[in-house]
């Protein structure tokens, strides 16, 4: 499986409903989008796997060099630009938020930059927080992260003792995009692009902080017609109807640092083989980036972006994604020297379950 450099394999185009939801093929309906799947074993070779359409409406398939909206799975990227800036000494995780951004300095200074790595801090997300004219925070609407740092920071206390209790949100990642942004002065995209993905070769990969951009090769967001995805739309105050085929969903908020990353297959197992080899970044960044944190509750497996676990008895580092236009997953055993991802732009598919039988087969090849 594993014996050539590079080994691609494409699939016809398969009835995705059929294996995503259950349903009959007979109808155009049933057809909803597509996934990439891929897996990398050290510097021994890779595996490509591509199913179903990227865009519908221009009828193309899903190739190893189409451009998925990774949803969560950015939140590692976000962490590793952290870490990149720690090692350079300019940020450390036991800074007062305060000292870098200085508008969220009526929460004290014992909120710190490692609270909000590590899902901790007690921040408020922002998207429980009422937009004017009762606008939904929805990705179909258009905000920033600057929109949702305000809406978050407007709120006056913590919900919680920062380091007391475990919460997952976004306006964390968010706000150490912001950060990180101030303390190089230059956006988090080109931050990105010269730290991270111009180093590992990853050229069709960019934070989508400008949703004017053209992105080449990009998939949409697609759903099939079915009456819960249709009220989910409504709710929403999409006029969305149940005739037709399958809804293309799209991305029109440019915000980031919790999601927001662009990226390709191809492009993705280049991150991931650096995960398992640190050639490029070296190990001692790699040691930051799945360094744990013990804090007054139970869960301490969250890493930078990653979560601890073990998937049969094999240690890893996992995180999933999910947002209107996608679904991702990735998993990764530096100690196994294998790793596995997914990505989808239904977020209805279970990428989940797709990455994991293909780390399970690739243990037992």
């Amino acid at each position: 499986m594993f014996s050539l450099p590079q080994t691609l394999r494409s699939r016809a185009l398969v009835a995705i409903a059929l294996c995503w939801l259950g349903t009959s093929t007979s109808g155009a309906s049933d057809m909803a989008g597509g996934y990439a799947l891929g897996v990398v074993t050290g510097a021994d070779g890779l595996v490509i796997d591509l199913h179903g359409m990227a865009d519908p409406e221009s009828g193309t398939p899903v190739s190893s060099k189409t451009v998925f909206h990774i949803a969560s799975l950015s939140k590692q990227i976000t962490a590793a630009a952290l870490a990149m800036a720690i090692r350079e000494g300019r940020v450390s995780l036991d800074d007062p938020l305060m000292m870098h951004v200085p508008e969220a300095a009526h929460y004290g200074s014992e909120l710190n930059v490692g609270h909000l790595l590590y899902f901790t801090s007690g921040l408020t997300e922002a998207y429980d927080v009422p937009r004017d004219g009762g606008i939904p925070w929805t990705t179909q609407y258009y905000f920033t992260v600057d929109d949702a740092i305000e809406a978050s920071l407007s709120v006056p206390e913590l919900q919680f003792e920062p380091g007391s209790e475990w919460r997952y949100n976004n306006i964390n990642f968010q706000l150490i995009a912001e950060l990180l942004e101030r303390v190089y002065g230059q956006p988090f995209s080109a931050l990105t692009k010269e730290k991270l993905f111009m180093p590992l070769g990853m050229t069709a990969t960019l934070i989508n902080d400008d949703i004017t951009l053209a992105i080449p090769n990009r998939a949409p967001g697609v759903v099939p017609r079915i009456p819960e995805a249709v009220e989910q739309l409504r709710s929403a105050g999409i006029d969305a109807r149940l005739e037709g085929g399958p809804m293309v969903i799209r991305r029109n908020a440019p915000h980031y640092g919790g999601s927001g990353v662009m990226t390709s297959m191809e492009d993705w197992l280049k991150w991931q083989r650096e995960m398992l080899l640190q050639e490029v970044f070296g190990k001692e960044f790699w040691e930051l980036m799945f360094s744990t944190r013990a804090y007054d509750h139970p869960k301490a497996n969250d890493a930078f972006g990653l979560v601890h676990s073990d998937l049969d008895g094999v240690p890893t580092v996992w995180f999933a994604g999910n947002d209107i236009d996608g679904s991702s997953y990735m998993l990764a055993s530096p100690t196994a020297q294998l790793a596995a991802a997914c990505f989808s732009n239904n977020p209805l598919f279970d990428c989940r379950a797709e990455a994991q039988q293909a780390f399970r087969r690739a243990l037992e090849d």
